[in-house]
């Protein structure tokens, strides 16, 4: 199965900040996510509440 995954861009709101993650509720019915704070690119520090932006694509079995 061939298909050209195309990463959408998705915005979002920081829910918990931990020591080495950060949990983050995506708009639009599409779920929580937390990825380990060395995925996230930022020059200021997180804080819970700031809006951020994903790129999301669709998971491929190989």
């Amino acid at each position: 199965m061939d298909y050209e995954l195309t990463p959408k861009l998705l915005p979002g709101t920081i829910l918990e900040v931990t020591e080495r993650d950060v949990k983050v509720t995506l708009k639009g019915r599409m779920g929580i996510i937390q990825v380990p704070l060395r995925s996230v690119i930022s020059d200021h520090a997180l804080q819970v509440g700031q809006t951020i932006q994903v790129y999301l694509s669709y998971i491929q079995v190989v």
